[in-house]
Protein backbone atom coordinates (compact mmCIF):
# COMPACT_ATOMS: atom_id res chain seq x y z
CA UNK A 1 0.00 0.00 0.00
CA UNK A 2 1.62 3.82 -1.17
CA UNK A 3 2.22 5.73 1.35
CA UNK A 4 0.23 9.11 1.79
CA UNK A 5 2.78 11.24 3.26
CA UNK A 6 5.06 9.23 0.69
CA UNK A 7 2.93 10.64 -2.64
CA UNK A 8 2.82 13.82 -0.73
CA UNK A 9 6.77 14.30 -1.01
CA UNK A 10 6.63 13.29 -4.49
CA UNK A 11 4.49 15.88 -5.42
CA UNK A 12 6.06 18.68 -4.03
CA UNK A 13 9.25 17.86 -6.39
CA UNK A 14 6.58 18.84 -9.13
CA UNK A 15 6.79 22.41 -7.45
CA UNK A 16 3.59 23.95 -7.51
CA UNK A 17 2.87 27.64 -8.16
CA UNK A 18 1.47 27.95 -5.44
CA UNK A 19 5.05 26.79 -2.93
CA UNK A 20 7.18 27.88 -5.99
CA UNK A 21 6.01 31.10 -7.26
CA UNK A 22 7.33 29.25 -10.25
CA UNK A 23 4.19 29.68 -13.14
CA UNK A 24 3.21 26.43 -14.68
CA UNK A 25 3.33 26.21 -18.65
CA UNK A 26 -0.24 26.58 -19.39
CA UNK A 27 0.39 26.71 -23.20
CA UNK A 28 1.00 22.93 -23.43
CA UNK A 29 -1.48 20.36 -22.85
CA UNK A 30 -0.15 17.25 -24.50
CA UNK A 31 1.47 16.49 -21.63
CA UNK A 32 -2.12 15.82 -19.00
CA UNK A 33 -3.44 14.02 -22.52
CA UNK A 34 -0.64 11.69 -22.57
CA UNK A 35 -0.80 10.77 -19.14
CA UNK A 36 -4.49 11.01 -18.73
CA UNK A 37 -4.79 8.49 -21.93
CA UNK A 38 -2.02 6.38 -20.59
CA UNK A 39 -3.82 6.13 -17.43
CA UNK A 40 -7.35 4.44 -19.35
CA UNK A 41 -8.93 8.16 -20.41
CA UNK A 42 -10.61 8.35 -17.22
CA UNK A 43 -12.13 11.96 -18.21
CA UNK A 44 -14.12 9.95 -21.15
CA UNK A 45 -16.58 8.27 -18.68
CA UNK A 46 -17.47 10.91 -16.88
CA UNK A 47 -20.57 13.65 -16.96
CA UNK A 48 -18.07 17.11 -16.21
CA UNK A 49 -19.72 20.21 -15.74
CA UNK A 50 -16.78 22.86 -16.23
CA UNK A 51 -16.28 26.02 -14.20
CA UNK A 52 -14.15 28.87 -14.78
CA UNK A 53 -14.10 32.36 -13.88
CA UNK A 54 -11.96 34.53 -11.74
CA UNK A 55 -14.16 34.94 -8.19
CA UNK A 56 -16.59 32.30 -6.69
CA UNK A 57 -15.63 29.20 -8.73
CA UNK A 58 -15.17 27.04 -5.71
CA UNK A 59 -18.18 27.98 -3.53
CA UNK A 60 -20.43 27.75 -6.50
CA UNK A 61 -18.86 24.24 -7.59
CA UNK A 62 -19.91 23.39 -3.78
CA UNK A 63 -23.31 24.63 -3.99
CA UNK A 64 -24.19 22.95 -7.13
CA UNK A 65 -22.52 19.44 -5.65
CA UNK A 66 -24.63 19.80 -2.79
CA UNK A 67 -28.07 20.37 -4.77
CA UNK A 68 -27.10 16.92 -7.21
CA UNK A 69 -26.34 14.98 -4.48
CA UNK A 70 -29.99 16.54 -3.36
CA UNK A 71 -31.07 14.94 -6.29
CA UNK A 72 -30.18 10.80 -5.33
CA UNK A 73 -26.79 11.13 -7.58
CA UNK A 74 -23.05 10.92 -6.71
CA UNK A 75 -21.17 13.79 -7.18
CA UNK A 76 -17.07 14.85 -7.29
CA UNK A 77 -15.92 18.01 -6.70
CA UNK A 78 -12.49 19.17 -8.25
CA UNK A 79 -11.34 22.85 -6.71
CA UNK A 80 -8.44 24.35 -5.76
CA UNK A 81 -6.40 25.76 -4.11
CA UNK A 82 -6.29 24.14 -0.66
CA UNK A 83 -5.76 25.68 2.65
CA UNK A 84 -4.53 22.77 5.13
CA UNK A 85 -5.28 19.68 3.37
CA UNK A 86 -4.47 18.66 -0.42
CA UNK A 87 -7.21 16.21 -0.18
CA UNK A 88 -9.62 19.82 0.35
CA UNK A 89 -9.08 19.56 -3.67
CA UNK A 90 -10.97 16.35 -4.50
CA UNK A 91 -14.73 15.33 -2.82
CA UNK A 92 -16.43 12.65 -3.26
CA UNK A 93 -19.71 12.44 -2.48
CA UNK A 94 -19.20 15.88 -0.80
CA UNK A 95 -16.14 14.31 1.78
CA UNK A 96 -12.76 14.91 1.24
CA UNK A 97 -11.10 11.95 -0.42
CA UNK A 98 -9.70 9.43 2.24
CA UNK A 99 -5.94 9.67 2.50
CA UNK A 100 -5.84 5.85 1.23
CA UNK A 101 -7.43 6.15 -2.32
CA UNK A 102 -5.22 9.06 -2.80
CA UNK A 103 -2.17 7.33 -2.03
CA UNK A 104 -3.56 4.75 -4.29
CA UNK A 105 -4.51 6.92 -6.96
CA UNK A 106 -1.62 9.45 -7.07
CA UNK A 107 1.02 6.18 -7.05
CA UNK A 108 -0.88 5.49 -10.41
CA UNK A 109 -0.18 8.78 -11.78
CA UNK A 110 3.52 9.46 -10.46
CA UNK A 111 4.70 6.08 -11.65
CA UNK A 112 2.93 6.70 -15.07
CA UNK A 113 4.50 10.38 -14.61
CA UNK A 114 8.13 9.10 -14.00
CA UNK A 115 8.06 6.61 -16.79
CA UNK A 116 8.03 10.51 -19.01
CA UNK A 117 11.43 11.32 -18.28
CA UNK A 118 10.50 15.23 -18.12
CA UNK A 119 8.67 14.97 -22.15
CA UNK A 120 6.17 15.59 -22.47
CA UNK A 121 6.11 18.39 -19.75
CA UNK A 122 4.04 18.05 -16.66
CA UNK A 123 2.91 20.34 -14.28
CA UNK A 124 2.39 19.68 -10.29
CA UNK A 125 -1.83 20.95 -10.99
CA UNK A 126 -1.50 18.01 -14.31
CA UNK A 127 -0.37 15.32 -11.62
CA UNK A 128 -3.42 16.67 -9.37
CA UNK A 129 -6.00 16.83 -12.40
CA UNK A 130 -5.09 13.21 -13.23
CA UNK A 131 -5.30 11.98 -10.05
CA UNK A 132 -8.93 13.54 -9.18
CA UNK A 133 -10.73 12.16 -12.56
CA UNK A 134 -8.74 8.58 -11.66
CA UNK A 135 -10.65 9.23 -8.27
CA UNK A 136 -14.12 10.21 -9.98
CA UNK A 137 -13.94 7.00 -12.03
CA UNK A 138 -12.77 4.11 -9.91
CA UNK A 139 -15.62 6.14 -7.46
CA UNK A 140 -18.20 5.66 -10.27
CA UNK A 141 -19.66 9.17 -9.83
CA UNK A 142 -22.35 9.74 -11.73
CA UNK A 143 -21.75 13.92 -11.98
CA UNK A 144 -18.49 15.58 -11.39
CA UNK A 145 -17.58 19.59 -11.16
CA UNK A 146 -14.03 20.43 -12.53
CA UNK A 147 -13.48 23.87 -11.54
CA UNK A 148 -10.35 25.44 -13.88
CA UNK A 149 -6.97 26.54 -11.80
CA UNK A 150 -5.84 29.31 -13.80
CA UNK A 151 -7.58 30.61 -17.32
CA UNK A 152 -9.88 28.29 -18.77
CA UNK A 153 -8.43 27.35 -22.66
CA UNK A 154 -4.87 26.16 -21.67
CA UNK A 155 -5.91 24.58 -18.35
CA UNK A 156 -5.70 21.26 -17.66
CA UNK A 157 -9.00 20.29 -16.41
CA UNK A 158 -10.25 21.68 -20.39
CA UNK A 159 -9.21 18.07 -21.51
CA UNK A 160 -12.59 16.58 -21.16
CA UNK A 161 -16.11 16.05 -23.08
CA UNK A 162 -18.17 18.03 -20.68
CA UNK A 163 -22.21 18.47 -20.81
CA UNK A 164 -22.43 21.78 -19.08
CA UNK A 165 -20.31 25.07 -18.51
CA UNK A 166 -20.01 27.47 -16.24
CA UNK A 167 -18.57 31.11 -16.18
CA UNK A 168 -18.27 33.04 -12.77
CA UNK A 169 -17.75 36.77 -11.92
CA UNK A 170 -14.60 37.60 -14.01
CA UNK A 171 -11.98 40.10 -13.31
CA UNK A 172 -8.38 41.30 -13.40
CA UNK A 173 -5.97 38.65 -11.72
CA UNK A 174 -3.01 36.83 -13.14
CA UNK A 175 -2.69 39.27 -15.60
CA UNK A 176 0.67 37.74 -16.49
CA UNK A 177 0.06 35.13 -17.52
CA UNK A 178 -3.74 35.76 -19.20
CA UNK A 179 -3.86 39.16 -20.60
CA UNK A 180 -3.93 42.86 -19.36
CA UNK A 181 -7.49 43.58 -20.62
CA UNK A 182 -10.70 42.53 -19.37
CA UNK A 183 -11.80 40.62 -22.46
CA UNK A 184 -8.50 39.25 -23.02
CA UNK A 185 -8.76 37.12 -19.63
CA UNK A 186 -12.62 36.56 -20.62
CA UNK A 187 -11.50 34.96 -23.64
CA UNK A 188 -9.34 32.60 -21.79
CA UNK A 189 -11.74 31.60 -19.41
CA UNK A 190 -14.55 31.49 -22.25
CA UNK A 191 -11.97 28.96 -23.57
CA UNK A 192 -13.70 26.08 -21.94
CA UNK A 193 -16.90 26.73 -23.92
CA UNK A 194 -17.79 24.12 -27.07
CA UNK A 195 -20.13 24.55 -29.64
CA UNK A 196 -23.68 23.53 -28.92
CA UNK A 197 -22.59 22.88 -25.11
CA UNK A 198 -24.88 25.13 -22.84
CA UNK A 199 -23.45 27.52 -20.30
CA UNK A 200 -24.15 29.39 -17.62
CA UNK A 201 -23.40 32.99 -16.56
CA UNK A 202 -22.87 34.65 -13.37
CA UNK A 203 -23.48 38.12 -13.41
CA UNK A 204 -20.42 40.40 -14.65
CA UNK A 205 -19.30 43.76 -15.22
CA UNK A 206 -21.90 45.43 -17.68
CA UNK A 207 -19.03 46.21 -20.51
CA UNK A 208 -18.05 43.00 -20.40
CA UNK A 209 -21.24 40.79 -20.22
CA UNK A 210 -22.23 42.45 -23.84
CA UNK A 211 -19.35 41.57 -25.24
CA UNK A 212 -19.38 37.90 -24.10
CA UNK A 213 -22.82 37.45 -25.62
CA UNK A 214 -20.77 38.80 -28.73
CA UNK A 215 -18.42 36.23 -28.56
CA UNK A 216 -20.56 33.07 -27.31
CA UNK A 217 -23.10 34.06 -30.46
CA UNK A 218 -20.30 34.03 -32.37
CA UNK A 219 -19.06 30.85 -31.28
CA UNK A 220 -22.63 28.92 -31.17
CA UNK A 221 -22.17 28.09 -27.93
CA UNK A 222 -25.82 28.39 -25.81
CA UNK A 223 -26.04 30.66 -22.73
CA UNK A 224 -28.25 31.24 -19.86
CA UNK A 225 -27.21 34.49 -18.07
CA UNK A 226 -28.13 33.59 -13.95
CA UNK A 227 -29.58 37.45 -13.59
CA UNK A 228 -32.05 36.55 -15.50
CA UNK A 229 -33.52 33.67 -14.18
CA UNK A 230 -33.48 34.62 -10.53
CA UNK A 231 -33.66 38.04 -8.89
CA UNK A 232 -32.61 39.18 -5.58
CA UNK A 233 -35.41 41.15 -3.26
CA UNK A 234 -36.05 42.81 -0.43
CA UNK A 235 -39.00 44.05 1.27
CA UNK A 236 -40.70 42.98 -1.26
CA UNK A 237 -38.80 45.12 -4.20
CA UNK A 238 -36.07 43.70 -6.48
CA UNK A 239 -32.86 44.29 -5.52
CA UNK A 240 -29.58 43.48 -7.29
CA UNK A 241 -26.99 46.32 -6.87
CA UNK A 242 -26.47 46.76 -3.00
CA UNK A 243 -25.33 43.34 -1.25
CA UNK A 244 -27.27 42.03 1.52
CA UNK A 245 -28.50 43.84 4.06
CA UNK A 246 -31.53 42.89 6.60
CA UNK A 247 -34.19 40.54 5.21
CA UNK A 248 -33.47 39.15 1.52
CA UNK A 249 -35.32 36.91 -0.68
CA UNK A 250 -35.34 35.39 -3.93
CA UNK A 251 -37.60 35.20 -6.84
CA UNK A 252 -37.78 33.37 -10.03
CA UNK A 253 -38.92 34.14 -13.71
CA UNK A 254 -41.87 32.30 -13.30
CA UNK A 255 -42.70 34.74 -10.34
CA UNK A 256 -41.78 31.73 -7.31
CA UNK A 257 -40.50 33.46 -4.03
CA UNK A 258 -38.57 32.40 -1.21
CA UNK A 259 -37.13 34.02 1.60
CA UNK A 260 -33.46 33.74 2.81
CA UNK A 261 -32.85 32.24 6.34
CA UNK A 262 -32.41 34.73 9.37
CA UNK A 263 -29.43 35.33 11.55
CA UNK A 264 -27.10 34.52 8.72
CA UNK A 265 -24.07 36.21 7.83
CA UNK A 266 -24.52 35.68 4.22
CA UNK A 267 -22.74 38.17 1.52
CA UNK A 268 -23.26 39.51 -1.89
CA UNK A 269 -20.79 37.19 -3.23
CA UNK A 270 -22.46 33.92 -1.36
CA UNK A 271 -25.73 35.01 -2.97
CA UNK A 272 -24.51 35.57 -6.68
CA UNK A 273 -23.10 31.95 -6.34
CA UNK A 274 -26.12 30.72 -5.06
CA UNK A 275 -27.93 31.99 -8.16
CA UNK A 276 -25.85 30.50 -10.16
CA UNK A 277 -25.30 27.35 -9.11
CA UNK A 278 -29.12 26.87 -8.59
CA UNK A 279 -29.89 28.31 -12.23
CA UNK A 280 -27.16 25.60 -13.63
CA UNK A 281 -29.02 23.12 -11.46
CA UNK A 282 -32.36 23.56 -12.62
CA UNK A 283 -31.16 23.14 -16.05
CA UNK A 284 -30.03 19.96 -15.21
CA UNK A 285 -32.44 18.38 -13.27
CA UNK A 286 -35.76 20.52 -14.30
CA UNK A 287 -38.25 18.48 -12.21
CA UNK A 288 -36.36 20.03 -9.03
CA UNK A 289 -38.15 23.24 -9.60
CA UNK A 290 -40.80 21.29 -7.16
CA UNK A 291 -37.95 21.04 -4.30
CA UNK A 292 -37.14 24.77 -4.12
CA UNK A 293 -37.55 25.31 -0.46
CA UNK A 294 -35.75 22.00 0.49
CA UNK A 295 -33.06 23.10 -1.58
CA UNK A 296 -32.77 26.63 -0.42
CA UNK A 297 -32.13 24.94 3.24
CA UNK A 298 -29.51 23.00 1.35
CA UNK A 299 -27.55 25.79 0.05
CA UNK A 300 -28.04 28.00 3.41
CA UNK A 301 -25.43 25.64 4.78
CA UNK A 302 -23.07 25.53 2.56
CA UNK A 303 -19.54 27.27 2.88
CA UNK A 304 -16.38 27.57 1.76
CA UNK A 305 -13.71 28.46 4.76
CA UNK A 306 -11.64 31.55 3.68
CA UNK A 307 -13.97 33.42 1.26
CA UNK A 308 -15.76 35.99 3.13
CA UNK A 309 -15.94 33.58 6.25
CA UNK A 310 -17.48 35.18 9.65
CA UNK A 311 -16.67 33.54 12.63
CA UNK A 312 -18.22 34.76 16.12
CA UNK A 313 -16.25 34.03 19.68
CA UNK A 314 -13.21 32.39 18.41
CA UNK A 315 -11.03 30.74 20.95
CA UNK A 316 -7.59 30.77 20.72
CA UNK A 317 -4.01 29.49 22.88
CA UNK A 318 -6.13 30.94 26.07
CA UNK A 319 -7.33 34.32 23.97
CA UNK A 320 -11.02 35.18 22.72
CA UNK A 321 -11.58 37.05 19.91
CA UNK A 322 -15.47 38.29 19.71
CA UNK A 323 -15.32 38.43 15.65
CA UNK A 324 -12.74 36.78 13.00
CA UNK A 325 -13.04 37.89 9.29
CA UNK A 326 -11.63 35.19 7.14
CA UNK A 327 -10.81 36.07 3.56
CA UNK A 328 -8.79 34.97 1.02
CA UNK A 329 -9.53 37.51 -1.47
CA UNK A 330 -5.99 39.10 -3.33
CA UNK A 331 -8.02 40.57 -6.52
CA UNK A 332 -9.38 44.13 -6.92
CA UNK A 333 -12.99 42.33 -7.43
CA UNK A 334 -12.47 40.54 -4.00
CA UNK A 335 -10.93 43.02 -1.95
CA UNK A 336 -13.98 45.18 -2.94
CA UNK A 337 -16.61 42.20 -2.09
CA UNK A 338 -14.33 42.09 1.45
CA UNK A 339 -14.85 46.46 2.11
CA UNK A 340 -18.31 46.18 0.99
CA UNK A 341 -19.12 43.57 3.49
CA UNK A 342 -17.31 44.83 6.33
CA UNK A 343 -19.05 47.60 6.39
CA UNK A 344 -22.87 45.71 5.87
CA UNK A 345 -21.70 43.42 8.86
CA UNK A 346 -21.15 46.86 11.04
CA UNK A 347 -17.38 45.91 11.78
CA UNK A 348 -15.66 48.74 12.55
CA UNK A 349 -12.30 49.41 14.93
CA UNK A 350 -10.61 46.32 13.02
CA UNK A 351 -7.68 44.71 13.11
CA UNK A 352 -6.20 44.02 10.29
CA UNK A 353 -3.72 40.93 9.37
CA UNK A 354 -2.33 41.22 5.78
CA UNK A 355 -0.56 39.20 3.63
CA UNK A 356 0.27 39.11 -0.29
CA UNK A 357 2.15 37.96 -2.87
CA UNK A 358 4.81 40.25 -4.67
CA UNK A 359 3.00 40.26 -7.59
CA UNK A 360 -0.33 41.02 -6.23
CA UNK A 361 0.98 44.71 -5.21
CA UNK A 362 -0.50 46.47 -8.06
CA UNK A 363 -1.94 50.13 -8.32
CA UNK A 364 -5.56 48.90 -9.23
CA UNK A 365 -5.89 47.38 -5.19
CA UNK A 366 -5.18 50.68 -3.69
CA UNK A 367 -9.06 52.26 -3.82
CA UNK A 368 -10.06 48.59 -2.24
CA UNK A 369 -7.44 48.42 0.23
CA UNK A 370 -8.60 52.25 1.49
CA UNK A 371 -11.84 51.75 2.04
CA UNK A 372 -10.49 48.16 4.16
CA UNK A 373 -8.32 50.43 6.04
CA UNK A 374 -11.39 53.52 6.70
CA UNK A 375 -12.31 51.19 9.82
CA UNK A 376 -9.05 49.23 10.67
CA UNK A 377 -7.44 50.20 14.19
CA UNK A 378 -4.38 48.86 13.57
CA UNK A 379 -2.62 47.22 10.59
CA UNK A 380 -0.48 43.98 10.88
CA UNK A 381 1.60 43.39 7.96
CA UNK A 382 2.14 39.56 7.68
CA UNK A 383 3.84 37.57 5.72
CA UNK A 384 3.49 33.35 5.06
CA UNK A 385 5.34 30.72 3.95
CA UNK A 386 6.12 31.05 0.87
CA UNK A 387 8.50 32.30 -1.69
CA UNK A 388 5.31 34.51 -3.20
CA UNK A 389 5.16 35.90 0.21
CA UNK A 390 5.92 39.76 0.24
CA UNK A 391 8.29 40.74 3.36
CA UNK A 392 6.23 42.97 5.79
CA UNK A 393 8.27 45.78 5.45
CA UNK A 394 7.81 45.80 1.64
CA UNK A 395 4.38 45.64 1.64
CA UNK A 396 3.93 48.63 4.08
CA UNK A 397 6.44 50.33 2.16
CA UNK A 398 3.84 49.94 -1.29
CA UNK A 399 1.27 50.88 1.06
CA UNK A 400 3.14 54.14 2.55
CA UNK A 401 4.01 55.01 -1.01
CA UNK A 402 0.75 54.48 -3.27
CA UNK A 403 -1.60 55.52 0.20
CA UNK A 404 0.24 57.87 1.86
CA UNK A 405 1.02 57.74 5.71
CA UNK A 406 -1.74 60.10 6.74
CA UNK A 407 -3.84 57.50 5.57
CA UNK A 408 -2.67 54.22 7.12
CA UNK A 409 -3.84 53.37 10.40
CA UNK A 410 -1.57 52.44 13.09
CA UNK A 411 0.83 49.49 11.60
CA UNK A 412 2.95 46.93 12.86
CA UNK A 413 4.85 43.64 11.43
CA UNK A 414 5.77 40.34 12.16
CA UNK A 415 7.41 36.88 11.44
CA UNK A 416 4.43 34.96 10.34
CA UNK A 417 1.04 34.04 11.59
CA UNK A 418 1.00 33.05 14.96
CA UNK A 419 3.37 36.38 16.35
CA UNK A 420 0.19 38.42 14.25
CA UNK A 421 -2.50 36.48 16.21
CA UNK A 422 -0.67 37.21 19.55
CA UNK A 423 -0.57 40.84 18.60
CA UNK A 424 -3.97 40.59 17.38
CA UNK A 425 -5.34 39.61 21.04
CA UNK A 426 -4.07 42.39 22.74
CA UNK A 427 -7.09 44.27 21.26
CA UNK A 428 -9.37 41.38 21.57
CA UNK A 429 -12.54 43.57 21.86
CA UNK A 430 -11.53 44.64 18.19
CA UNK A 431 -13.08 42.68 15.53
CA UNK A 432 -10.13 40.85 13.55
CA UNK A 433 -9.83 40.26 9.86
CA UNK A 434 -7.65 38.04 8.17
CA UNK A 435 -7.09 39.07 4.56
CA UNK A 436 -5.04 39.31 1.36
CA UNK A 437 -3.94 35.43 0.49
CA UNK A 438 -5.38 32.10 0.65
CA UNK A 439 -2.13 31.08 2.31
CA UNK A 440 -2.00 33.04 5.21
CA UNK A 441 -5.40 32.07 5.88
CA UNK A 442 -4.43 28.99 5.31
CA UNK A 443 -1.75 29.10 8.01
CA UNK A 444 -4.21 30.96 10.78
CA UNK A 445 -6.99 28.14 9.67
CA UNK A 446 -4.46 25.40 11.02
CA UNK A 447 -2.93 27.60 13.67
CA UNK A 448 -7.06 27.93 15.08
CA UNK A 449 -7.48 24.65 15.01
CA UNK A 450 -4.27 23.40 16.58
Amino acid sequence: MPSYDGVLKELEHWGSYENTARPRDISRLEGIRLLLNELGDPQNNLRVVHVAGTNGKGLTSLMLGSLIRSEGKSCGIYTSPHLTDIRERIRIKGKWIEKEDFALYAERVLDQAHSFQGKPYLSYFDLLTAIALLAFQEKGMQWVILETGLGGKADSTNVTPKELCILTPIGMDHQEVLGDSLQQIASEKMGITRPGIPTVIARQKPELMQWMRTELNQRSVPFVEAENEIDFIQNGETQTDRPFNGIWGIKWKDDTKLKLPRGQFLSLPWLECMRTAWTAFEMMFPQAIDSREENLEILSSVKLPARLEYRKNVEWNGHHFSSLVLDGGHNADALEALALQLENWQLTNTTVILGMSGDKLQPVLIPMLEKIFRSCALLIACPFDSPRSVKPKELLRFLHVEIGSEKLPKTRTVRGAEEALGLAAESKENPLVVCGSFYLAGEVMQLLSD
